[in-house]
């Protein structure tokens, strides 16, 4: 038989405001000084962790008024949960799921739908717990607060914590196990008068969060730990248990233990430029949720948060700022899925009061905004100014990521590359990698990550080299898919150049994909961007022998209409902008649509459409490309033609040395008059008789920009 646990001797009687407890224990006994102590919890001020109580109803009333849509889901998913209905569908749930599950009278806490644990994981994680006391305290309705304190003792019953130290179980990974953390202390807030919330749940909790905190304090943060976004998760979830149980004799323990394990992953895991080095946008914010977490709590409770963490933060939130899409979404880039980053950005701004930062935020403040910071951030928010960043596209050279942008409005043309490291398991093989939106729709896009088993060949399609806008030699993976989480031969990203100007963004990148191949091919890609609305792709081939080179092209929705001589391929969508890839020199190359599919939430596929664009060759190829994007209901693409390189002396220049390329509006476009004439030299010009002339204009450079309008000349030396 276990032993019973002796509160009493975790906690310290000896502080002022827990006087009548200790006097309680020692007239009555344990149960009655419970009752004191359950009491003191119910009704304290200190700590502060998010809401004050005093809040609860105008932030019930608050809500009602201006979050419909988030109030709808937070209801749906509550009536749900009281009929043991289990879908996971929260825009930052980790691993959302649409399938629902329905128990019977009994919660299987170990249940593994399609045998994938991930689902088991999110059922013990418990973030519908939250919505619930949401609910609870929107309604009043007990049998809210009723369903959580059921199935919290189901669950703490069923789950008792591992014996052994470093034991893990679906219910108790330490990642988990600081979520769940989390999801406890708001749903107390919530339910903590509720009749049914019983002094002997009361203990029961204070002994599972007591033995929580205890087990991610015996996982060290050393290792892999260190690195993975895991750790920051886990001691986010310490930290927060340091606060709630701060009457705890271990609790000054914990809250520095935490500290100084978030200090180390805020210094390892993310990279100078304020990208998280999984490479993956869905988990570089929900550390960053952490950290902001971290900030909170530690203002809210006059604590003096640690600098780098501080730091940090403000880095990440600058990331996210520009990685942010037109549309506000973070890229799929890696595993990540289509969620939109204004709900991070305006917790940012709020913490920081930042006026760039409220810029890419929402126009008021969220549903969980108001019972994270309560009533008092509704008018500090609605004062804080707006302002648009200085800049338009960012470089995040240490990640190896690029954003181009013409401006931010949600109408603007935005592409993001990725040429960088490949970031662990949730990093995918999207090396040369690129999305691109304009007009307020998604036209060339990531495939995202569907899930983590496999057992489905989807996660490994999904992963692959194909699965991106990128290219491949001989139909084989640059980067080695061996299962979900491991490869073998790793890419490695060379050649990198960045340039941005107001009127233009380039960048270029190789990597080191086939040079294992006994004829070694080496893969460059160019990305000119001719701001607003024009892109030219320059996809080269360094080798000797025959190879078959592929480029990839993924659209998000709509059909594809290519034309069989030119070979140019233009989305057919009735209710959004379009896209059309024009190929320079389309007698080279061969081009076929395909089926696709795209994950944009995990568990969730969708069809689409893609295109390959293929080349036999020996020696030396190049594939060039103008990318257009085009208005919904309206507009043609631009002419588009290769023209000849010569050499001032009058010598044509051979298309494997030096490469040009027109692009004429079309009559009916605002800017019809204007012409881009484009040189891209494949090799790099270095002697005076490597200054070519294109129609008609001498120049000197690797990549040079022609910008003419009427009898008005601009020349661009890029690179």
């Amino acid at each position: 038989m276990a032993k019973p646990w002796l509160w009493h001797q975790e906690i310290d009687l000896n502080r002022t405001h827990l006087q009548p407890v200790l006097q309680v224990l020692r007239e009555c006994g344990e149960q009655e000084a419970l009752m004191a102590l359950k009491q003191i919890y119910e009704n304290r001020t200190c700590p502060k962790l998010y809401f004050r109580d005093e809040d609860k109803d105008d932030i019930a009333a608050y809500v009602k008024q201006h979050c419909p849509n988030e109030l709808k889901l937070v209801m749906q998913t509550a009536e749900e949960i009281t009929s043991r209905i289990f879908t996971f569908r929260f825009p930052w749930d980790m691993e959302r799921s649409n399938q629902s599950v329905r128990f019977g009278e009994e919660i299987r806490w170990d249940h593994m739908p399609s045998g994938d644990p991930e689902w088991t994981y999110m059922l013990n994680r418990h973030r519908y717990w939250v919505a619930l006391g949401q609910a609870y305290a929107i309604t009043g309705d007990e049998k809210y607060a009723e369903t959580v304190c059921r199935q919290m003792e189901s669950w703490i019953d069923y789950n008792p914590v591992p014996p052994a130290a470093g034991a893990q179980s679906h219910a108790w990974r330490s990642i988990d196990a600081g979520i769940r953390s989390e999801n406890w202390v708001k749903t107390y807030s919530y339910i903590k008068n509720s009749p049914h919330f019983s002094t002997d749940l009361f203990l029961k909790m204070l002994k599972s969060l007591f033995e929580h905190a205890a087990f991610i304090a015996a996982h060290p943060c050393t290792g892999w730990k260190r690195i993975s976004n895991w750790s920051v998760l886990e001691n986010r979830g310490l930290h927060a248990l340091s606060l709630f149980l701060n009457d705890w004799k271990k609790a000054e323990d914990w809250r520095e233990e935490s500290t100084r394990r978030l200090r180390e992953t805020a210094l390892l895991q993310v990279q100078k430029d304020g990208m998280h080095w999984e490479q993956s946008p869905q988990y570089h914010s929900e550390v960053l949720h952490c950290y902001m977490d971290y900030l909170l709590l530690a203002r809210n409770n006059q604590l003096e948060p640690d600098s780098s963490i501080v730091q940090t933060v403000k880095n990440m939130l600058q990331a996210n700022l520009y990685m942010a899409k037109p549309n506000h979404h973070q890229p799929m880039q890696g595993d990540s899925d289509d969620n939109d980053l204004r709900e991070t950005l305006t917790t940012g701004a709020i913490l920081f009061e930042d006026a760039e930062l409220k810029f890419g935020g929402l126009p008021e403040l969220s549903f969980d905004h108001l019972w994270m910071f309560g009533m008092e951030a509704v008018a500090q928010y609605k004062g804080l100014d707006s302002k648009e960043p200085e800049q338009t596209s960012r470089a995040f050279v240490h990640t190896g990521n690029f954003a181009m942008r013409s401006g931010w409005s949600e109408q603007d043309a935005y592409l993001y590359f990725h040429c960088g490291f490949l970031g662990g398991g949730h990093g995918h093989a999207d090396m040369l990698h690129f999305e691109l939106h304009a007009f307020g729709s998604d036209l060339l896009v990531d495939a995202g990550r569907y899930n983590y088993g496999d057992h489905t060949p989807l996660r490994r399609e999904l992963k692959q080299c194909s699965a991106h806008n990128t290219t491949l030699v001989d139909e084989k993976d640059f980067t080695e898919y061996i299962d979900s989480w491991t490869n073998g031969r790793i890419a490695e990203p060379r050649e990198v150049f960045w340039q941005s100007e107001p009127g233009f963004d380039y960048v270029q990148g190789s990597h080191t994909g086939y040079q294992h191949l006994p004829d070694p091919v080496t893969p460059l890609r160019r990305i000119l961007f001719i701001k607003p609305d024009l892109w030219l792709i320059c996809d080269s081939f360094e080798c000797k022998d025959v190879h078959t080179f592929e480029q990839h092209f993924h659209f998000r929705t709509g059909d594809i209409r290519i034309d069989s001589d030119r070979l140019i391929a233009v989305t057919e969508e009735k209710d959004g902008a379009n896209i059309g890839i024009i190929p320079i020199h389309p007698e080279r190359m061969s081009c076929e649509a395909r089926d696709s599919v795209i994950s944009p939430e995990y568990n969730l596929i969708e069809p689409n459409r893609a295109v390959t664009y293929r080349r036999k060759q020996s020696g030396f190829t190049s594939m060039l490309q103008v990318l257009y994007p085009l208005r919904e209901h309206g507009g043609d693409l631009p002419k588009v033609e290769a023209v000849e390189v010569m050499t001032y002396t009058g010598m044509q220049v051979a298309d494997e040395t030096a490469e040009a390329v027109r692009i004429v509006y079309d009559p009916q476009h605002p800017r019809a008059g204007e012409e881009h004439l484009v040189l891209v030299c494949h090799r790099k010009p270095g002697r005076h008789i490597e200054s070519y002339v294109v129609d008609g204009t001498q120049v000197f450079g690797e990549v040079v920009w022609i910008a003419r309008d009427g009898d008005k000349e601009i020349v661009y030396v890029i690179k």
